[in-house]
């Protein structure tokens, strides 16, 4: 009698288990094992990729040839500036091929629909179950249950709580890109979009509720954002006459309850209407360090100047330069390597310019390429969502049933 499972190695390393296990990785941070941002767990993941993907029979694909040439461009550019950091560059180089192998299982056909949707929601699921049982022992005074993600972390509160990644801005991030996803791949399925009534549905009914409690209880200003952006994926002329009221009555039960996150959003948007940068340094900080320097690069940006399209020099000497009113996103390398980016992003990551996905990459990534975790994750999933988008409108998308046919 057998009393364990049989599993062979080519099931535990078969393409669908590589691709959802890099894609779930990049998604959380679980700080007992992976201690902080730069986890050596990831690290150790990046450095297999290039052996994967050789393993894999790769493709020469968009993704190759567009990560490899942003990448020698940057790298150029920082030979021909003497400033070569393996802390930006050797960090770039695993990230890119990291996607590149994820790239490649998706548009190999890796993904059905269903897959990827029921990926989604087990990791939506997720981070709201870890948040409420870190919620339950806070209330009982314990801050240290490495199990859940908590090792009792300076900003621990019953409203500021990390749930699967290091912070909760990080978990706001990614829960919303997943949950767009989410409404994306419904979408895809019954080829049309899915109404505010419609969510709440039985079938989804779990889901919402537990993205909500986590968004509105984990303590980020990013998920009042977050919520702010997703919200726009139910309005049509149609539904504004009672979408925008209810956003209006969260928006006036949030001030009522004096929520310090809301009212962080609510500074920085009344600043950054002014347009005045240095205001908006001084009255939210934080939240202006991500917004600045793209306001930057569509009012201040000198296209007559060598270092627009090459980048600052010695940038990274001054201490303080992320501190700066006049700072930039293409500051470091230049509107060269931008624009290249721009079309590694909008080739292989984001399927329309003009989406939700484009406010979320604006807004929670800074309108760049990160070497942060959770900027890869949420980028993954887009990549994914974007590839199901394609294969519907070319009418070729496969389902479950058939990809087990093959």
């Amino acid at each position: 009698m057998k009393y364990f499972p049989y599993l062979s190695l080519r099931v535990l390393f078969n393409d669908r288990t590589i691709a959802t296990f890099l894609l779930v990785l990049f998604c959380i941070l679980f700080i007992p094992i992976e201690r902080s941002g730069i986890s050596t767990v990831k690290v150790a993941v990046m450095a297999l990729c290039p052996l994967i993907f050789i393993l894999k029979k790769p493709y020469i694909s968009k993704a190759l040839l567009l990560g490899m040439g942003y990448w020698l461009v940057i790298y150029f550019l920082s030979l021909f500036k003497g400033e070569m950091r393996f802390s930006t560059l050797g960090f770039l180089a695993m990230y890119l091929m990291m996607f590149i192998t994820y790239y490649d299982f998706i548009i190999k056909g890796t993904f059905t629909l269903n897959y990827f949707q029921n990926i989604l929601k087990s990791l939506i699921i997720a981070y709201g179950i870890i948040l409420i049982l870190q919620q339950c022992c806070l209330l009982v005074g314990i801050r240290n249950m490495p199990i859940i993600n908590l090792q009792n972390q300076f900003f621990l509160s019953i409203t500021k709580l990390p749930s699967l990644t290091l912070e909760p801005s990080h978990s706001a991030r990614i829960l919303t890109v997943a949950m767009l996803g989410y409404l994306r791949c419904e979408e895809i399925s019954i080829s049309r979009k899915l109404t505010l009534r419609e969510i709440f549905d039985s079938k989804h009914r779990r889901v919402i509720a537990l993205f909500f409690w986590a968004m509105l209880t984990m303590g980020s200003g990013t998920a009042f954002v977050g919520i702010a952006i997703l919200s726009l994926y139910f309005i049509t002329r149609h539904t504004a006459i009672y979408v925008v009221p209810l956003l209006l009555g969260c928006f006036i039960l949030g001030q009522s309850m004096e929520l310090q996150q809301m009212k962080r959003v609510e500074i920085l948007a009344k600043a950054s209407m002014t347009g005045n940068t240095k205001k908006m340094q001084e009255e939210e900080g934080s939240g202006a360090v991500r917004i600045i320097p793209v306001l930057n690069l569509f009012t201040k940006t000198d296209l007559t100047k060598k270092e627009t399209w090459i980048g600052q020099q010695s940038m990274k000497k001054d201490k303080a330069w992320w501190l700066k009113t006049d700072k930039s996103i293409i500051d470091q390398y230049g509107l060269i390597a931008f624009l290249i980016s721009m079309l590694l992003v909008y080739s292989c990551m984001i399927h329309r310019f003009f989406s939700i996905e484009t406010l979320f990459f604006l807004f929670f990534m800074g309108f760049s390429i990160n070497n942060i975790y959770y900027s890869w994750g949420c980028l993954m999933v887009m990549t994914t969502i974007g590839w199901l988008q394609k294969q519907k409108e070319q009418g070729i998308l496969i389902t479950e049933n058939e990809m087990k046919d093959e």
